[in-house]
């Protein structure tokens, strides 16, 4: 976890888009994915989003599920590669809304 990257700032805003939440819980949790948003159907816009539009470099690694009938599916896992970067992006994100 990367709580102490957010705790140390005092000047972070809670989010107020889907965009700045999934980068946020990102932040905080130090990874991402559909498991946590599945109410949000554009969750994997957002992501490619945050890479395409905001320069966020993510890590994305392949996880093993299973669901209720025993069987085996993958599922993406995203986090950022630089922690302080974006940290940055969500400080100005934050800023203009």
């Amino acid at each position: 976890m990367n709580t102490n990257i957010l705790n140390s700032h005092n000047d972070i805003r809670k989010p107020r888009t889907n965009i700045q939440e999934v980068l946020f819980e990102m932040i905080s949790s130090g990874e991402v994915s559909i498991m946590d948003f599945p109410y949000l159907s554009g969750f994997r816009t957002r992501v490619s989003e945050l890479h395409r539009k905001y320069g966020v470099e993510i890590k994305t690694i392949s996880r093993e599920g299973i669901n209720k009938f025993g069987n085996k599916y993958n599922y993406a896992v995203h986090s950022p590669i630089d922690f302080n970067h974006a940290l940055d992006v969500y400080k100005e994100m934050s800023n203009k809304n």
